[in-house]
C-alpha cells in the first residue's frame, strides 16, 4: 500500500517526562495502574536500572541511568531474552532524550552507537523477529546518539549514519518515519566539510543502487490515469521510499553530491506520467528552493526541456503534475533570467508554448498557467531595448537577432492560441496578450499587428450580440496603451460610407476613451475632429431616424475623445493654441460641448501643475472624469519639469479667451451646470495673471450693479443703493449675489493680494446684505481664502474673528461646514502665537465648538467633532516644532471642567472623548488630564456622570495594557461607586469599561485593586462576561466609543467604531427631562454618597487620595513647569474675553447658550488664581 505523503504525528509519552527528576519515579507514577505487559517489563528494567544506582551511591540522574543501562547490555548481552532487550531499548529511548548536551562523552557515545547496531544485527542474522517499538527505540537512541560523536569524526558517525539510512527505506512505515526524521536531524548537525561530503556520498550509493529498478518502474504506466498504482512488490515500493530520502537529504547534500543527484533524478522525468513522476517532481522542487541557482544553471535548461516535454501532452496527464510541472518551469527559467539571460530568452517561445496549452485546461490550471505566462513575459521590457529596426519581421530570419526571433515566436503562439477559441476568448489568454502588449511598448506594433486584426474580427463578431466582451475590451485597450492611438487607428480606422452610411470600428470609440494616455492635440485637430463633423453632416443626410441617431451619437462620441487626448499629449504647447480657439468657439454656442471642454481644460492644466508643484494631492478635481482601467499593468507617464514649465506657459497665453468664455457662460447657466464650469473656471484663473482674473470679476460687479461708478461698493441705505434697489428686485438681487459669489470663490487660488482683498469686501458685503439663505457661497469663499493664502489669517485676523462671531451661526449644514472650515484656520493660527489678543479670541472661537458639540441634531455635532479633529491634527502635523500648540488646546478644553455649568462640562468632556480616542498620547502628554476629569464623578449632574463615563470607556479601550495598569486602582475606584446606580444606564456602561479592563489586564488584576464593597459586582460581571448584551449601553465591548451621552452615532466616519464615537453627544431634550427630575427629587437616591466612596477603600485606598491630589492641585494649587503657564495663561485670557466683551458690548444673535458658555467658562479655577464669586456676563 502507499505510504501517505503526511503522516499523522504519534504521540509519544516519553516526550512528557521532566529531566529534572527521577524517571524510574515517574514511570512508576505514570504505568504503576497499567497491566499492559511491556509497561510490567519497562517498569521492571527501570526499578532494576534504579537498584543498581543506588547500590553504587550514584545519582538518579538520566547520564547515570544511561551508563547503567548500557552497562547493563553489555554484560548480559548474550542472555537476555527478546522481551529484555526491548524493555532495556525503550527504557534507553526514554533517558538519552533527556540527557543535557555534552553529558556524553563521543567515544561513550561511538560505543554505544557500537553496541546498539550490534544488537539489532544479531537479531537480523539470528532472524529473529524484534517488535516495531524495539526497532523504533533504536533507531531514535542512534538519532540521538549521532549528537553526542564527533561531527568532525567520519568514523564515528558513519555506522550510525549508515544504520538510519538503511532504516529510512524500511517498510515499516513508524520506523521509516523516525529513521528519516532523525537522518534529516544528523544531516543537519553536520557542519564539517568532510563529514557533509562523506554523508553526501552514502545517500548517492544509495541512490544508484536503486536506479535501475527505478528506470524499470518509470516505463511502467498508470492505466486509465489513476494516480499511483498500488504497487505490489516491496522492492517497488523502497523506490518511493528511497526517493523520499533524497528528498530530505537534498537541503544537506554537497555541491557535487547535488549535481550528480540531480542528474540521476532527470532520468526518471519523462514525458508520460509514471508512479514516480510526483515524486521526482517534488525533489526538482526542493532542489529549485534550497539550491543556490549558479550550482544547478547547468543542469537547469535540462529541466526546462524535461518539463516542456511533459506539459506538451496537456490532458494526458494528471492535472497537479501539469501544474507541479508549469510551477517547476516557471522557477527554471527564473534561475536562467538570473544567471543566463541568453539561455532564458532562447526558451522562451518552447516555455510559452507549453504553457498557452494549459489555457484551455480547467480553471484552476489555466489561471496558474496565465500568471506564471504573464510574470515570465514582464521579463520583455528588459529585452525590448535591444530591438532595433532591422528587428522586424522579415521572411529572412538570418537578420533577426535572437531577441526579435523570440518575441515573434511567443506572438505566434498566442495569436494561434487565439485561433483556438470557437467563440470570445476568456480572461486567461487575454490577460496574457495584455501583459504582452504593455511591456513591448511601442514595438508591439511591430510584432502584434496580426494580434490587433484578430482581436479586431472577435469584437466585430460580438458586437451587438449578447457576448460579455470586458476582458477583449481590456485586451484591446492595452495595445492602445502600448501602441498609441495613432497606430491603433492605423491598422483599425474608423471609417463611415457615404453611400448606406455603414460605420466600421466605432466600437473602438470607448475604448479609447478609457485607455489613450498619450496622443498628440495635433491628430486629434487633425483627424477626429473632421472625422465628428463627417458623422454629423451624415446624420442630417440619414433619412431613417434611427440612422441618423446612432450617427449623431457617433459623432458626440467622437467629441468626447477630448479629455482622453488631453492626458499627457506630446505637443501641448505647439497646439493648445488652435486647439483654444476651436473651443471658444463651442463655448459661446449652446453645445453638448461644455462638460468635455471643462474636464479636458482641467487635465491639461492641472497635470502640467502637479509636475511644477508636486505638493498639490492630486491636482485634478475631476480625475474620475477619466478613467484608468488598467492602472495594475502600468505607471501613467509624467512630464519633465522643462516640458511642463512650457506647456503652463502655452497654456497660459491662451487661458484670458478662454477664462473669459467660461465666466460668460457661467453666469448664463442653469445651476445643474455651474459645478463642472466652475473647477475648469478654478484651474484657469490658477495660471491666469491675477490682474485679468479681478478685471473680469469687476465686470461682472458693474453689470449686476454691485459697484459705483468708481469701481466702490454701495453702502447700504444710500440713496445709490436704493435706486439700483429699483431696476433689481431683493430676491433677484441676492441670486445673482450668490452667483457672482460662488464664481469668485473659483478665483482665489491664483489670486494676488489685491484680488483677495476685492473679493474678501464683497463677502462682508454679502453678509450685510443678505440673509442666512445667501451666506452659504460667502462662507465658502471665505474659507477658500483662508485654505489658500495663509497671510491672509495672519494679517486680518482679529477682524475676521470679529466677523465671524458677529453672525448668527448658520443652520443650513453646508453654511456651517465652511464657516467650521474657516474657525479650523484661525484656531489653528492663534493656537500658534502666543500674543495676549490671538489667545483670547482663541476662547471664543472653542466656545462656539464646544456649544456645537452640545447641540441636538446630529449632523451638526458631526461638524463640531471633524473640525475639532482637524485642528488637533493640524497641531499634532507642525509638532515637529514644538508640541506647545497641541497642548495648548487641550489646557483651553480642560479649562470648562471647572466651575462651568454641568451642560458645557459634559460638551467639554465630550471634547477630550474625541481628542482621545483620535490620539490616546493625549493621556500620556498630559498628566493631569485623567485625574481632572475622574474627579468629575463626584458631582450629581447626570449629563456631566455620563459623559466622564463615555471618556472612560474611551480611555480603556484604546490604551495599551501595560499603560492600563497606571490608572488601573484609580478607574476603580472611581467608577465602580456607580454601579449601583440604575438610572441614566450608569450600571450598565460601568459593566462594559469594567469588561474592557478584565480582557485587557486580566480578572485577577483587577480583582485585586476592586474594593471589598464591590466584589459581588465584580463576581456579577465575571459570571455574565460571555453572555451579556451590549444594547442596554447601546454599543458592542469592543468598539471604541467615544463620550455615551448619546443614543445616536454619525454615519460619517469611515469606521463603525469612530461613527459611534462622532455621535456621542446627547440631546437637549435629554438634559432638559434629567434636569426636571433632578429639581422634582430633593434627595438624589440613586448618586453615590462621600461616606460611601471613602468607606469602600478605607485606608489603603491610594487610589482615592491620587484623584483627590489631582483634584486639588487642579483647584488650588499651582501647576509645575509649562503646565502651570498653559494653566494660568488660559484663565487669564478667559477672563479677559468677558471683560473686552462688556466693554465693546457688540449686539450680536448669539444664543443663549453662547452665553452661558462663556459665562461660565469664565469660572474656571485655573493655577493659583481665583475667580470671584460675582460671575461676569457678555452681553448679547
Amino acid at each position: 500500500m502507499r505510504e501517505p505523503q503526511h503522516h499523522q504525528q504519534e504521540e509519544h509519552s516519553e516526550e512528557l517526562f521532566k529531566d529534572g527528576s527521577d524517571i524510574c519515579q515517574q514511570l512508576m507514577d505514570r504505568y504503576a495502574k497499567s497491566s499492559a505487559p511491556h509497561h510490567r517489563h519497562l517498569l521492571a528494567t527501570a526499578a532494576a536500572m534504579r537498584s543498581i544506582l543506588a547500590s553504587e551511591s550514584l545519582p538518579l540522574t538520566p547520564p547515570a541511568y544511561f551508563a547503567a543501562t548500557i552497562d547493563a547490555s553489555v554484560s548480559n548481552s548474550q542472555a537476555l531474552d527478546p522481551t529484555a532487550v526491548a524493555a532495556l531499548l525503550s527504557f534507553l529511548s526514554i533517558v538519552l532524550p533527556l540527557v543535557p548536551p555534552q553529558e556524553i562523552s563521543a567515544t561513550k557515545a561511538s560505543e554505544a552507537v557500537g553496541l546498539l547496531v550490534g544488537l539489532v544485527g544479531k537479531e537480523r542474522e539470528s532472524n529473529g523477529v524484534l517488535c516495531v517499538a524495539t526497532v523504533r527505540a533504536v533507531v531514535k537512541c542512534l538519532g540521538v546518539l549521532l549528537g553526542f560523536c564527533d561531527l568532525k569524526d567520519w568514523d564515528s558517525l558513519k555506522l550510525g549514519f549508515q544504520t538510519l539510512l538503511d532504516f529510512s527505506v524500511d517498510r515499516r512505515p513508524k520506523v521509516r518515519r523516525c529513521a528519516q526524521d532523525c537522518l534529516d536531524k544528523a544531516f543537519k548537525s553536520f557542519k564539517c566539510s568532510a563529514v557533509v561530503k562523506a554523508a553526501s556520498k552514502l545517500v548517492l550509493s544509495m541512490l544508484k543502487n536503486h536506479m535501475p529498478l527505478a528506470v524499470k518502474l518509470c516505463s511502467l504506466r498508470v492505466v486509465d490515469g489513476t494516480k499511483d498504482d498500488p504497487l505490489s512488490k516491496p522492492e517497488h515500493l523502497e523506490i518511493l521510499y528511497m526517493l523520499s530520502v533524497v528528498k530530505i537529504s537534498v537541503p544537506s547534500l554537497s555541491a557535487k553530491v547535488s549535481s550528480k543527484v540531480i542528474s540521476e533524478m532527470l532520468k526518471l522525468l519523462n514525458s508520460e506520467f509514471s508512479v514516480l513522476t510526483r515524486h521526482v517532481l517534488q525533489v526538482i522542487e526542493v532542489f529549485f528552493k534550497t539550491s543556490r541557482a549558479e550550482l544547478i544553471a547547468l543542469e537547469t535548461e535540462k529541466i526546462v526541456d524535461l518539463l516542456i516535454s511533459y506539459l506538451s501532452l496537456g490532458d494526458k496527464n494528471p492535472v497537479d503534475t501539469d501544474m507541479s510541472a508549469a510551477t517547476l518551469l516557471k522557477r527554471a527559467m527564473d534561475i536562467l533570467h538570473e544567471g543566463e539571460s541568453s539561455l532564458w530568452i532562447k526558451n522562451l517561445p518552447l516555455v510559452c508554448g507549453s504553457l498557452a496549452g494549459l489555457l484551455t485546461s480547467e480553471a484552476s490550471t489555466a489561471s496558474l498557467a496565465s500568471s506564471i505566462l504573464k510574470e515570465l513575459l514582464s521579463h520583455l521590457v528588459d529585452y525590448k531595448t535591444l530591438l532595433t529596426d532591422k528587428d522586424k519581421p522579415s521572411d529572412d530570419e538570418s537578420q533577426e537577432s535572437m531577441e526579435a526571433s523570440s518575441i515573434k515566436s511567443v506572438c505566434l503562439i498566442l495569436e494561434n492560441a487565439l485561433g483556438g477559441y470557437s467563440g470570445i476568448p476568456d480572461e486567461h489568454i487575454l490577460g496574457v496578450i495584455s501583459v504582452l502588449f504593455l511591456n513591448l511598448g511601442e514595438v508591439s506594433y511591430v510584432f502584434m499587428k496580426n494580434i490587433v486584426l484578430k482581436l479586431a474580427d472577435l469584437m466585430n463578431l460580438a458586437n451587438g450580440g449578447t457576448s460579455n466582451t470586458d476582458h477583449l475590451q481590456n485586451c484591446i485597450g492595452s495595445a492602445v496603451i502600448a501602441m498609441g492611438p495613432e497606430r491603433i487607428l492605423t491598422l483599425l480606422p474608423i471609417s463611415l460610407r457615404a453611400d448606406d452610411f455603414t460605420c466600421l470600428n466605432v466600437w473602438l470609440i470607448p475604448i479609447l476613451k478609457d485607455y489613450v494616455i498619450v496622443a498628440s492635440l495635433g491628430y486629434y485637430i487633425e483627424h477626429l475632429v473632421p472625422l465628428a463633423k463627417s458623422f454629423e453632416w451624415a446624420s442630417r443626410k440619414a433619412k431613417k431616424l434611427g440612422i441618423s441617431q446612432d450617427l449623431q451619437a457617433h459623432a458626440r462620441d467622437l467629441w468626447g475623445l477630448l479629455p482622453s487626448f488631453c492626458c499627457h499629449p506630446t505637443d501641448t504647447y505647439q497646439n493648445v493654441g488652435a486647439l483654444a480657439e476651436r473651443l471658444i468657439k463651442f463655448l459661446k454656442e449652446d453645445s453638448f460641448m461644455h462638460k468635455i471642454i471643462a474636464v479636458a481644460l482641467q487635465v491639461l492644466v492641472y497635470q502640467n501643475k502637479n509636475v511644477l508643484s508636486p505638493k498639490r494631492d492630486s491636482g485634478d478635481p475631476n480625475s474620475s472624469e477619466v478613467k484608468d482601467p488598467v492602472s495594475q499593468f502600468r505607471n501613467v507617464p509624467t512630464y519633465s519639469k522643462k516640458t511642463a514649465t512650457r506647456n503652463i506657459k502655452a497654456l497660459t497665453s491662451c487661458s484670458t479667451d478662454l477664462l473669459q468664455a467660461l465666466t460668460d457662460l457661467f453666469v448664463d447657466s442653469l445651476p445643474e451646470k455651474r459645478s463642472y464650469l466652475k473647477d475648469a473656471i478654478g484651474c484657469l484663473a490658477s495660471i491666469t495673471d491675477s490682474s485679468v482674473t479681478k478685471k473680469i470679476l469687476m465686470s461682472l460687479f458693474e453689470r449686476f450693479q454691485f459697484v459705483d461708478g468708481e469701481g466702490e461698493f454701495e453702502k447700504l441705505g444710500s440713496h445709490n443703493q436704493a435706486l439700483i434697489e429699483k431696476n433689481l428686485s431683493s430676491t433677484e438681487k441676492d441670486v445673482k449675489r450668490c452667483l457672482i459669489m460662488e464664481l469668485a470663490s473659483s478665483f482665489v487660488e491664483g489670486a494676488k493680494e489685491d484680488l483677495i482683498d476685492l473679493i474678501y469686501k464683497f463677502i462682508t458685503r454679502t453678509f450685510q446684505a443678505t440673509n442666512e439663505s445667501g451666506h452659504r457661497e460667502a462662507y465658502y469663499t471665505l474659507s477658500r481664502i483662508l485654505e489658500e493664502h495663509a497671510w491672509f489669517s495672519s494679517s486680518r485676523f482679529v477682524e475676521l474673528i470679529d466677523l465671524l462671531l458677529g453672525l448668527k451661526s448658520p443652520v443650513d449644514i453646508a453654511s456651517l461646514r465652511s464657516r467650521f472650515a474657516s474657525i479650523h484656520v484661525l484656531m489653528v493660527h492663534t493656537l500658534k502665537m502666543s500674543l495676549e489678543e490671538e489667545n483670547t479670541k482663541g476662547f471664543l472661537i472653542l466656545n462656539e465648538i464646544i456649544i456645537t458639540l452640545k447641540e441636538g441634531k446630529e449632523e451638526v455635532r458631526k461638524v463640531a467633532y471633524d473640525v475639532l479633529l482637524k485642528i488637533s491634527a493640524s497641531l499634532k502635523n507642525s509638532s515637529a516644532i514644538s508640541d506647545e500648540p497641541h497642548h495648548k488646546l487641550i489646557s483651553m478644553i480642560m479649562g470648562y471642567l471647572s466651575g462651568s455649568s454641568p451642560h458645557i462640562k459634559s460638551g467639554a468632556v465630550s471634547a477630550l472623548s474625541v481628542l482621545v480616542y483620535k490620539d490616546v498620547d493625549i493621556y500620556l502628554s498630559m498628566p493631569d488630564l485623567v485625574p481632572s476629569l475622574l474627579s468629575l464623578l463626584h458631582t450629581k449632574a447626570a449629563e456631566v456622570i455620563k459623559a466622564v463615563l463615555g471618556f472612560v470607556k474611551v480611555l480603556v479601550s484604546c490604551l495599551q495594557a501595560k499603560d492600563l495598569h497606571r490608572i488601573l486602582s484609580d478607574v476603580i475606584y472611581e467608577v465602580l461607586p456607580w454601579s449601583s446606580v440604575s438610572r441614566h444606564h450608569f450600571r450598565s456602561k460601568v459593566t462594559v469599561i469594567v469588561e474592557i479592563m478584565i480582557r485587557k489586564c486580566g480578572s485577577a488584576v483587577v480583582e485585586s485593586v476592586t474594593p471589598e464593597k464591590y466584589k459581588g459586582f465584580l463576581k456579577t460581571v465575571f459570571e455574565n462576561r460571555h453572555s451579556k448584551t451590549t444594547k442596554e449601553s447601546g454599543a458592542d465591548d469592543t468598539e471604541m466609543m467615544l463620550a455615551d451621552s448619546s443614543s445616536k452615532a454619525s454615519g460619517s466616519m469611515p469606521e463603525k467604531r469612530k461613527r459611534e464615537a462622532m455621535g456621542s453627544i446627547p440631546k437637549e431634550n435629554d438634559f432638559v427631562e434629567q434636569s426636571k427630575r433632578k429639581r422634582e427629587k430633593k434627595n438624589n437616591a440613586g448618586t453615590p454618597s462621600s461616606n460611601d466612596r471613602h468607606s469602600s477603600y478605607g485606608s489603603g485606598g491610594h487610589g482615592l487620595r491620587s484623584v483627590q491630589s489631582a483634584k486639588h492641585s487642579l483647584n488650588a494649587k499651582s501647576m509645575k513647569g509649562q503646565s502651570e503657564g498653559r494653566w494660568k495663561k488660559s484663565k487669564s485670557d478667559h477672563n479677559k474675553v468677558m471683560t473686552n466683551r462688556e466693554k465693546k458690548k457688540m449686539e450680536q444673535t448669539n444664543t443663549r447658550k453662547k452665553d452661558e458658555a462663556i459665562h461660565t467658562a469664565s469660572a474656571s479655577k485655573l493655577g493659583k488664581h481665583k475667580v470671584g464669586s460675582k460671575q461676569q456676563k457678555i452681553n448679547k
